[in-house]
């Protein structure tokens, strides 16, 4: 089969996976090879990927037209998490909360990020995150009122889009805490398992109020069956002491369970930001800084890592001897076959360019 008609069994089998979401299936064949080039070059840059595009047009046309794409404001985050419910497995789904940030020269850039973690073979210790939802964020930090209200919105568009019923429970770490975050999901109905500081204040049945390592200071590890209250609010408290300076883990929920185990899905998360930076497709390599622009090209870069994870979950694992776990990640096995299909659906060199390099390579003899 030739490298086009292999492109054109991508876009169809592409428009049948989405229907006739609009306005976005009339974009497939421009997605596909915008999807087949950010893989077989596995980076960002605006200016490879129209170097690569499958497409009869010339890099700069390719160019435009990636531009254009950015900034049509149809395409909202919605608009690809409705793309991507579709790959996924039958909710309810475990969910990740984090932020992501990185720099533009001396500009900082923040991503607030909602990942559906997926569980390989049933095991915390082989989850895989693929992001949902995301926010562009103004500026770093997350401990005032506006921290809050980005962490209420970007929730709230999940609930308007899949409702609570969809979610098992959300999982993010210390950074994501307070009085009305913890009130909010009560709220709402949003199991959690969010870790506190080991020093954060609860309150015992008896009234007496603790320091949360306190409380899991005499045992290994333990979940507690009685609720506590923090900040006004009735959660259960589960923790073990660690090794190291941060010598506690300590997880709040709405309801009493394994809640060490669960919690530790969320590590799945850092493991997906690491893939979009340097171990997969570069994202701080981006000059895209404006956040509808930039929202976009998440969206993108969303559905190719979808395409690694999918491809790696189908792939046989190999488990190191030495070490007793995978020597690859599901994402990092679906993207190593993913970009060696790519490579060979990007355009071939037109005969001029080819007979170039050949002569570039001939012996100067004087």
């Amino acid at each position: 089969m030739t490298e086009p008609n292999r492109l054109r069994l991508l876009e169809r089998q592409l428009r049948q996976s989405i229907g006739t979401l609009t306005p976005f299936c009339q974009f497939v064949p421009f997605v596909t090879a915008f999807l087949v080039a950010l893989l077989a070059e596995r980076t960002v840059s605006l200016a490879w990927i129209a170097q690569a595009m499958p497409t009869e047009a010339k890099a700069e046309s390719n160019r435009k037209r990636i531009q254009r794409f950015l900034e049509d404001r149809r395409l909202t985050p919605a608009l690809f998490a409705r793309i991507i419910a579709a790959f996924l497995p039958t909710p309810p789904w475990i969910l990740a909360m984090d932020r992501t940030n990185w720099f533009l020269g001396k500009t900082p850039l923040n991503l607030l990020v909602l990942a559906v973690v997926l569980s390989i073979q049933d095991r915390a210790d082989r989850s895989v995150a693929v992001p949902l939802l995301w926010m562009p964020l103004p500026r770093d930090g997350a401990s005032d009122t506006d921290d809050t209200e980005q962490r209420k919105a970007l929730l709230s568009q999940f609930l308007t889009l899949f409702s609570q019923e969809r979610i098992a429970y959300i999982t993010a770490d210390r950074e994501f805490i307070g009085a009305e975050w913890i009130a909010w999901l009560l709220a709402k109905r949003v199991p959690f398992r969010i870790r506190l500081r080991k020093d954060d204040r609860v309150t015992d049945a008896k009234g007496q109020v603790w320091e949360a390592a306190a409380v899991f200071e005499k045992r290994k590890s333990a979940c507690r069956t009685r609720p506590f209250v923090l900040w006004g609010n009735a959660v259960y408290l589960g923790g073990k002491r660690l090794t190291g300076e941060d010598n506690f883990l300590i997880v709040a929920s709405n309801a009493p369970g394994s809640l060490l185990e669960d919690y530790r899905r969320r590590w799945s998360i850092e493991c997906l930001f690491q893939a979009l930076k340097g171990r997969g497709f570069h994202l701080e390599e981006t000059r895209v800084t404006e956040p509808d622009r930039l929202s976009v090209l998440i969206g993108l870069l969303a559905l190719a890592y979808l395409w690694c994870v999918c491809a790696g979950q189908g792939l046989p694992e190999r488990v190191s001897n030495s070490l007793g776990r995978l020597r690859q990640s599901v994402s990092r096995r679906g993207l190593d076959l993913v970009h060696q299909v790519a490579l060979g659906l990007v355009r071939q060199p037109e005969q001029w360019q080819w007979e170039h390099l050949l002569r570039c390579l001939r012996t100067c003899k004087t």
